[in-house]
């Protein structure tokens, strides 16, 4: 023990004298496109905290860092980052579940000396909730109770059957779950999270709500970020609700091959729950590990039916990252970020890395953030920048088609068109007959189809039909013919039922004759017991033709139930395109001959989706650009044929004067 000082001394003046030298490769800084002062008030080893700035301005893995000192030459530098640590998830050597005085007492026998995150319990029941005292044993003998009144339960989407502990050693594990409330549940298994080594604390990221919107059954927060490329381990909410529970996954907007869609990279549950007899117990904190491309995250809290959560804020917390190196004189040093080129360096560190991360530092602190004054990427950078994104597309003359409305724009920059139902039901089924117009020519657009929703809410009137006395029909009044409806949710308040309904709509075929159209069927069943939900929803099996939705159901000899308010839901289909200016814009729509358009937009993509939006949205009214042309299927056009048609009217004229006339005219 005495050795090992001086030992460690000796490496770090050899490291010293490695690294007081500038490193033999030459730099180029003008390829960098930012810079950040370091003063450095002595030599020797310093560090410094990787702050959002920098994350931002670097490549995802910061591999485009460096450090030159105050005579312009590369300085050897580490990047310590902690890995992010996954937990090591191993199934008991023994698993016993059995009914003791009224309650379910599961032991496990851990079969690890390592140290236990958590245990998961394994069953099939769809709902339930419950509280459970945990402890823990060497021997089977002496037991030391580390919890009680630990939450359990699945309800309505969210769950939870995990059970945490502070790194605790032990051999054995009892729990035990309180059925006084409810039911024996039947526990089939578990497993354990071993812990894979000590995590560093978290560094909060600061993180803005843009906007909050609310979606069938969802809320659906765009959170900004302070910066990009940030080591995220996390979200934690700020929530004034007292009592729910609700499952939440985060998302980040991605392009698969040319189509906009969101790639999840964490889920869990958040809840605030009470039960008599026990304290308070909740978790708002949504851990995962995700280094995302861009500033703005997406956050779905699914709601069922359930009213929207309040959340006041949401923090994002990181892994702690800092850059250490050696210092040979005082002076200011220049950290660079900013290169999308370069690849990662290399120094001669691998021998000396432990020492560097192990001894005393000088902390450093970054200056603000400066462009360089003669930046120059190279000839080959591949990345476009989004200021460079072409704006106008190629003129089109919009005769054929029947519908234009004006786009209401606040600010230039990106935008986000969703269309309303209007749009939707009088356009193409796949959307493909969308035009963005400003003065004659196509603004180009990404067509966005995301897993969202809209519902509107609509209430059903009696129909029943005298002849069928034990047949309910009501009658559903949709806000527009044609719109595409992929949903249709029906609630009751009748507490104990069991039916087959059937939705479907009454058409007319060419000659006249009546018909009805299936859109869906299926049963229904409500009991009084908790869970059992107050509505049910119906899949359309295709998409409506009228204005007018059917509902049935036979009632057997049971009286009739109340149907409650219906939801019918649309899918969310958007716009995403780039404007210049906020006036002149419209969406023209209706053209049943149309073909889908194909924009070079789909090559920035991901720099369009991924940017900051605006709100863009449609006037009311609509109004017709032109009548079809009758004529346009036939060369020549209006012109020629206007032509021949008053040409044919006078020739039956003059024919019609110099005929005779008939006796007594």
């Amino acid at each position: 023990m005495k050795n090992r000082r001086p030992h460690q001394l000796d490496r770090l003046l050899a490291l010293f004298v490695l690294l007081a030298g500038p490193v033999a490769a030459a730099l180029t800084t003008a390829e960098w496109q930012y810079q950040q002062k370091l003063p450095v008030a002595a030599p020797g080893l310093v560090q410094m905290a990787l702050n959002p700035v920098t994350f931002d301005t670097a490549q995802a893995q910061l591999q485009d860092l460096r450090v030159i000192d105050p005579a312009d030459r590369e300085v050897a530098i580490l990047l310590d980052q902690p890995p992010a640590l996954v937990a090591q998830t191993v199934r008991p050597k023994s698993f016993v579940a059995k009914v003791e005085n009224g309650n379910t007492v599961i032991t496990l026998t851990t079969g690890t000396a390592g140290e236990l995150l958590a245990v998961s319990l394994e069953t099939p029941h769809p709902y339930f909730l419950k509280t459970a005292r945990v402890e823990l044993s060497d021997d089977l003998d002496q037991w030391t109770e580390v919890d009680r009144g630990a939450l359990l339960f699945r309800q309505w989407g969210a769950e939870k059957l995990s059970l945490k502990f502070e790194r605790h050693r032990a051999a054995y594990v009892r729990i035990t779950i309180d059925d006084q409330r409810g039911p024996v549940l039947p526990f089939t298994g578990a497993s354990m999270d071993l812990a894979a080594g000590p995590a560093p604390g978290p560094v909060p990221v600061g993180a803005q709500i843009l906007r909050q919107d609310e979606f069938a059954g969802e809320t659906v927060l765009t959170l900004e970020l302070e910066g990009r490329h940030l080591p995220l381990t996390g979200l934690e909410f700020a929530c004034t609700d007292p009592l729910f529970m609700r499952h939440v996954t985060v998302s980040v907007r991605e392009v698969r091959d040319t189509m906009p869609t969101e790639r999840t990279i964490g889920s869990g549950t958040i809840y605030r729950v009470e039960l008599e007899g026990a304290t308070v117990r909740s978790q708002l904190r949504l851990p995962f590990n995700f280094i995302p491309a861009s500033r703005q995250l997406l956050v779905h809290i699914h709601n069922g039916d359930s009213p929207p959560l309040n959340i006041s804020a949401v923090q994002g917390l990181r892994r702690p990252v800092t850059l250490r190196f050696m210092a040979p004189i005082a002076g200011t040093y220049t950290l660079l970020s900013g290169n999308p080129q370069v690849e990662a360096p290399r120094y001669d560190l691998a021998a000396f890395a432990h020492e560097l991360r192990t001894a005393t530092a000088t902390p450093v602190f970054p200056g603000e953030l400066l462009l360089t004054a003669d930046y120059r990427p190279r000839a080959s950078l591949s990345a476009t920048p989004l200021a460079d994104v072409p704006l106008r597309g190629a003129p089109l003359d919009t005769q054929e088609w029947r519908l234009r409305r004006a786009i209401v724009i606040a600010h230039s920059g990106v935008q986000e068109l969703e269309l309303d139902p209007l749009a939707l039901a009088r356009s193409q089924v796949d959307f493909g007959d969308l035009r963005i117009m400003r003065e004659g020519n196509q603004i180009p657009y990404l067509l966005e189809q995301p897993a969202l929703a809209r519902a509107i809410k609509l209430t059903p009137v009696a129909a029943n039909d005298p002849r069928q006395p034990s047949v309910s029909r009501w009658q559903l009044h949709l806000p527009q013919a044609g719109l595409p409806i992929s949903r249709i949710a029906l609630t009751s308040t009748t507490p104990l039922f069991s039916r087959q309904f059937r939705i479907f709509e009454k058409l007319t075929q060419a000659n006249g004759q009546g018909y009805e159209l299936n859109l869906a069927a299926g049963g229904w069943s409500r009991t009084p017991e908790p869970g059992s939900p107050e509505n049910r929803v119906f899949e359309l099996g295709s998409r409506p033709k009228g204005d007018t939705i059917w509902i049935e159901t036979d009632n057997g000899d049971n009286p009739a139930i109340d149907l409650g308010a219906v939801q019918v839901i649309h899918p969310v289909v958007r716009l995403i395109f780039k404007v210049p200016e906020i006036d002149g814009y419209a969406l023209v729509y209706g053209n049943k001959s149309a073909l889908k358009p194909r924009y070079d937009l789909s090559l920035v993509a991901v720099r369009l989706l991924t940017a900051s939006r605006n709100d863009a949205f449609l006037v009311p009214a609509e109004q017709n650009t032109g009548q079809r042309n009758l004529f346009s299927m036939l060369k020549g056009g209006y012109v020629l044929w206007s032509a021949l048609a008053l040409v044919v009217i006078g020739l039956l004229v003059v024919v019609a004067k110099l005929l005779p006339k008939p006796p007594g005219a």
